[in-house]
């Protein structure tokens, strides 16, 4: 059987050109059009993955390159779908940073205190941290981890803390 490949459309009829370039129309009927709509569309994406397992991956801490050599989709594929879970791990971060908290300190029961954000960074510049870095992302359980990454005295901390979004609240 011989491959035809299509080269254009005119007048309701499919144009198309074999190797040899002889050219030939097919008309475009609905016995066409119907077997075109129920026909599998191949657009490159070698393996396929659902982009909620995709983004729940992502979620879980995972970069688009750690999620396409686990699963073999393609980067650019995987790329398509971790804008928007970047952003929630994002938005959980700057959460975190936001929330009220009490510090050893604080002697004024009724003054507005600080936030978490503000107390370790004050705690980072009295230790001479620097390179802080801040990462989200979503535990199996469910809960929400926030971790902090920095440097003091040449050494590299790591500190994380469990958060919950809807009660504001850091452990």
């Amino acid at each position: 059987m011989q491959e035809l490949r299509v080269v254009g459309v005119e007048d309701g009829f499919l144009v198309v050109a074999s190797d040899d370039s002889s050219r030939y129309r097919i008309p475009v009927e609905e016995v066409l059009q119907a077997g075109l709509r129920h026909s599998p569309v191949d657009h490159g994406v070698g393996r396929k993955i659902a982009p909620k397992d995709i983004q729940a991956h992502i979620r879980s801490g995972m970069s688009a390159q750690d999620v396409a050599s686990i699963t073999g989709a393609p980067l650019e594929y995987i790329q398509r779908f971790e804008g928007p879970v970047l952003a929630e791990r994002e938005y959980v971060v700057t959460s975190a940073l936001d929330v009220p908290v009490r510090t050893a300190g604080d002697t004024d029961p009724l003054a507005q205190g600080t936030t978490f954000g503000g107390a370790i960074r004050e705690r980072l510049a009295e230790l001479g941290g620097t390179g802080e870095r801040w990462a989200s992302w979503k535990e199996a359980s469910g809960g929400w981890i926030v971790k902090l990454a920095f440097t003091a005295n040449q050494i590299d901390h790591d500190a994380r803390w469990q958060f919950d979004p809807r009660k504001h609240s850091l452990v």
